[in-house]
């Protein structure tokens, strides 16, 4: 896997790229659904509600969101679910949580979604405690992916899913270009024209620089213990739903 030198020097000055991850998450928690709206051009919402449909829980079962941010996630499988179906959602970043249960107290939401302080590398939870797993833009910043899939592995039940949403590497040339040239020079413009946050803003294109594509997404999943991993690229390739099962 390539190396970003310039981002591996940033993690090192503050002890690491969880640390790093957290403290930028929470400095643009009040602006990050906003900027994820203005920068998937209002995609990212359709994006969630089809890997809410991958995980497909049934009426009463339980899934887990990791890096679940404010929650948009977890309110998708909600939504999609029976009445008694309910979601733990786990991120690093206390203050995206909070923004993400006041969005609940808004919606009515907050007895079905438990938004709670947790690493996607170590889940404090009990093995076979959850029917799925579910992600949105974390996996591309966790420190060690193969440990999140373990542990992801680990949590979920035998017959469970895991559904990853990421940000992907269109496989066309010209569109691929087109992706990149929005993705690498216009987001980050955007991020410090609307949301005042260059530094944030950078490191999200810079993020996808070393994260794996989405056939070799698919084999770490498949070494972490995962069966029957296929992937979905949507619109183009821009991003990438990964769906696996855990053995029965």
């Amino acid at each position: 896997m390539k190396t970003n030198f310039a981002l591996e020097e940033k993690f090192q000055k503050v002890g690491g790229k969880r640390h790093y991850v957290q403290h930028l998450f929470g400095r643009i928690a009040g602006v990050y659904d906003l900027m994820n709206k203005l920068m998937s051009l209002g995609l990212d919402g359709l994006w969630r509600k089809r890997a809410a449909r991958y995980l497909a829980l049934a009426t009463g079962e339980t899934g887990l969101d990791l890096g679940a941010g404010t929650g948009d996630l977890a309110i998708a499988v909600i939504k999609g679910a029976g009445p008694d179906t309910r979601m733990i959602g786990m991120d690093i970043t206390p203050e995206m949580l909070a923004e993400g249960r006041r969005k609940l107290v808004r919606m009515g939401l907050q007895d079905r979604v438990d938004l709670r302080v947790g690493d996607a590398e170590h889940i404090d939870l009990p093995d076979n405690s959850v029917d799925g797993c579910c992600s949105a833009f974390t996996v591309r910043n966790l420190t060690n992916i193969g440990q999140g899939f373990r542990e992801m592995l680990r949590v979920v039940r035998p017959g469970g899913r895991v559904v990853c949403l990421e940000i992907s590497h269109p496989p066309g040339k010209i569109f691929g270009s087109l992706f990149y040239l929005y993705f690498y020079k216009l987001a980050p413009l955007f991020g410090t024209i609307i949301g005042k946050a260059f530094e944030e803003y950078n490191y999200l294109p810079n993020s996808l620089t070393t994260f794996p594509k989405a056939p070799a997404l698919k084999e770490i999943m498949e070494e972490a213990g995962w069966s029957d991993v296929r992937y979905y690229y949507q619109n183009g390739g821009i991003v990438a739903i990964h769906v696996g099962t855990k053995k029965a």
